[in-house]
Formats: structure tokens, C-alpha cells, sequence
């Protein structure tokens, strides 16, 4: 598997690097900062700042996708896949929806969305019928 070096700046005390779950996960699981619980009401859309940047390699990107567990209880990315250009460098938010009919409280430290990288390849317009 090819692995590409990200730089990772911690923005503030309780965020946490993004970690992948197993050794064959094609996403890190991004979890919430350490600062207290967030509830999600039915309907309502938050942006979360995670408390942290990176840095991906120029010709990269990131997307920011949904967690099967967290979707399975109502929660998604309302913007997924969010793209993360290479030259984005401040602070990665979530924009996080509750679909269900319930709220739904997040604990501190709980892995809500996952980020995966991807090649970026640019596409050569052409006039044509």
C-alpha cells in the first residue's frame, strides 16, 4: 500500500491526529476535539472545528466522508465527499447533519467522519461538439 507523508499541526490542546482503524482501512477516522459533548438535533447541520491542519502533498487531496457507525445513528458529513486541496492549510471543520428524528449527543474524543487521500488528476479542456 503507498503511503504519502501528511503534516499534522495540532491547533489546540485536546485535538487528535486522525488514526486508521485497521492496517487495510482506506480511511483515518477523524475524532472530535477534547472540549465537551455536542448535540446534534434532528434536522440541524453544525460546523466542528477539529482543532487541527495538514498539510497534503502537492497533486493530493482529502476527502472528508461519513462513518458507517455514525450514519447508522443519523449522523452524516452534510457536504460528503468534502474535498481538501493541497494548498488548504488552516483549520479542517466538519459539517456535520443529523438526519435522524432524534438528537444525537457526541462525546469528546468520539471518531465522527473519515478522511481518505486521493491522486489529484487535472483534466485538459477541449472545444469539441
Amino acid at each position: 500500500m503507498e503511503k504519502i507523508n501528511v503534516k499534522f499541526r495540532q491547533l489546540e490542546a485536546g485535538a487528535q491526529m486522525p488514526e486508521y482503524e485497521t492496517a487495510s482501512a482506506a480511511g483515518c477516522d477523524i475524532s472530535l476535539p477534547l472540549r465537551g459533548d455536542i448535540v446534534l438535533y434532528p434536522h440541524e447541520v453544525k460546523n466542528i472545528p477539529v482543532g487541527f491542519a495538514v498539510k497534503i502533498p502537492d497533486g493530493y487531496e482529502a476527502q472528508i466522508r461519513s462513518r458507517a457507525g455514525m450514519a447508522r445513528k443519523g449522523i452524516v458529513v452534510a457536504n460528503a465527499p468534502g474535498t481538501v486541496d493541497s494548498d488548504h492549510t488552516a483549520e479542517l471543520h466538519l459539517l456535520l447533519l443529523n438526519v435522524g428524528d432524534k438528537p444525537v449527543r457526541l462525546s469528546p474524543g468520539q471518531k465522527v467522519a473519515q478522511m481518505v487521500f486521493s491522486p489529484v488528476v487535472h483534466a485538459a479542456f477541449e472545444v469539441g461538439d
